[in-house]
């Protein structure tokens, strides 16, 4: 067998075929003297070969996809992150469905049943609870792009007792919130705990009934009675879902009490809570707030925050003290401030100012100051990570959850009606101008002065379905008022139309647009649904 000889590597260069016309023809062939020679090749070898031109285009074309890869990339990102913000909004009680232009009437009605809604369910109704003379409460579902009431569902009986003789008579009643931890179910809580007030006191009754049941969002059918579970409950009842649990807070015997129902109705734990009221110089009404603070259960009295964790143990307790009222929570923070009797107001400028105020902030890991009082916010999309607002005569301070100062915007009034947060951006009326600041440094962004229209008979805050801000501003064309969309980002005009015909003012629920309109005789409101 012959031996094959050794291997060489041979580079295959590519052409493309084109003389290089630009070189003389001695160039390509022999030099002038006739002589082999490439002596007068410099020129020819510094210029790119094809080959090399193609791998230059190659990378140049890489970079460019690259390049777009990466923009595209991030644009599909923001636009997630921007759907995920949307999606949020579209859960919260106070925010709009998305509006894209003027909107028109669905329906009105004689009625305020719309306005009282505290759920929505997976199909888009509202759920509201009637409650009537005889104190008997009903849960009731209405579609809001039509009005009709889809379902009923009777959730306490009527009474035949006639009512104490030379008194006013307010009953409970009842109310619904979303169940389970996907929000799918119902749940409704009632009793017929009633006020009674007369000429000379107030006097708050226990209830006999107390009922809580789990309803089909779909029809309002009975899934299953939990009422067992919270019998012997009493006065100023609260409820609200934690998770899977039901939690329900009253008064009884002086002292809060607080039943967490699983939704088979077993009892998950119990806990009481002392509530009787700090020495004073004002009498306090007796009281027992129960509500969620984020993971936890908030218990507040007259002279105690408790909080408790999602088993009924006592996380934190904290006095308050006597001129000291719990002004609310935001996510995991439960907010207090002094009573307004026992705060400073000084004049700056065109607005009031509590000088000197202090907010406390209570989490089960701390317990902290903060200058200035506390401002709540309406629709708060979560893109700004738990940042709390204060406001005092330095002017808006913003803070991190756990009280450390991001920032603060010097020269802001106190004369704040409403705030948003949205996309990282801070949205609130200042007198009349609607002002919009960066969460993240307290930077103003933009501001429409003169917008806002005080002399509006009844005044509103702006609402928003996340992207723009309808604000109720004077006319144009001779018209008296107007509604304008803003958008929330730059604060430009996304359209403007006349205010709705014989609404007063306007309120967001769930989604829908209601306009509220007073009966002149003072009896129940009645609305008209926009969209």
């Amino acid at each position: 067998m012959a031996r094959r000889g050794a291997r060489m590597h041979v580079e295959l260069v590519e052409d493309d075929g084109t003389p290089d016309t630009r070189l003389p023809a001695v160039a390509r062939g022999t030099t002038a003297d006739g002589h082999d020679g490439d002596a007068d090749l410099s020129d020819r070898s510094r210029r790119p070969s094809p080959r090399a031109r193609r791998r230059v285009l190659a990378a140049a074309t890489t970079v460019v996809v690259v390049l777009g890869t990466v923009g595209v990339v991030g644009q599909v990102r923001e636009a997630a992150r921007d759907r995920a913000r949307l999606a949020v909004v579209a859960t919260l009680p106070h925010a709009l469905a998305p509006l894209d232009g003027p909107p028109e009437v669905l329906w009105t009605a004689e009625t305020d049943e719309v306005l009282g809604a505290t759920a929505r369910t997976p199909d888009g109704l509202l759920v509201g609870t009637r409650n009537d003379d005889d104190g008997s409460a009903t849960a009731q579902a209405t579609d809001p792009a039509t009005g009709e009431v889809v379902w009923e569902q009777e959730l306490l009986p009527g009474s035949d007792a006639p009512p104490d003789a030379g008194t006013d008579t307010l009953p409970r009643g009842g109310s619904c919130l979303a169940h389970g931890t996907d929000g799918e179910g119902l749940v409704c809580f009632a009793s017929d705990a009633r006020t009674v007030m007369g000429e000379a006191e107030q006097r708050y009754v226990a209830p006999t009934v107390t009922r809580l049941l789990v309803l089909d969002p779909h029809d309002g059918a009975v899934v299953t009675d939990l009422s067992d579970a919270v019998a012997g409950t009493g006065t100023f009842s609260t409820f609200f879902v934690l998770d899977d649990l039901v939690v329900v807070g009253s008064l009884v015997d002086g002292d809060a009490q607080v039943v967490a129902v699983r939704p088979d109705g077993a009892v998950a734990w119990r806990a009481t809570v002392p509530a009787a009221a700090p020495p004073s110089s004002r009498p306090s009404q007796p009281r027992a707030d129960v509500m969620p603070l984020g993971p936890d259960v908030l218990v507040a009295t007259p002279s105690e925050l408790r909080i408790l964790d999602a088993t009924g143990a006592t996380l934190r307790s904290f006095p308050v003290g006597p001129g000291e009222v719990l002004s609310g929570t935001s996510g995991a923070s439960a907010l207090t401030s002094p009573d307004s009797e026992a705060l400073i107001f000084t004049r700056i400028g065109t607005a009031t100012v509590a000088t000197g105020a202090r907010t406390r902030l209570v989490r089960a890991d701390r317990v902290g100051g903060l200058a200035g009082r506390w401002v709540p916010t309406n629709v708060d999309d979560g893109s700004a990570d738990g940042l709390l607002l204060t406001v005092d005569g330095d002017g808006l301070h913003g803070w991190d959850s756990d009280g450390t100062l991001r920032w603060t915007a010097a020269g802001v009034p106190a004369s704040l009606s409403s705030v948003h947060v949205l996309g990282e951006r801070i949205h609130l009326v200042v007198r009349t101008d609607l002002v919009t600041y960066d969460a993240r440094t307290g930077a103003e962004l933009w501001r429409h002065g003169g917008l806002v229209d005080v002399q509006a008979p009844l005044t509103e805050p702006p609402l928003t379905d996340g992207r723009r801000l309808l604000v109720r501003t004077a006319g144009d064309e001779g018209r008296a008022t107007d509604l304008v969309a803003l958008d929330a980002a730059d604060g430009s005009v996304a359209w403007r139309a006349p205010f709705p015909e014989g609404v007063e003012l306007l309120q967001a629920k769930f989604g829908a647009l209601v306009g509220v309109t007073p009966a002149e005789d003072g009896s129940d409101w009645g609305v008209t649904v926009l969209g």
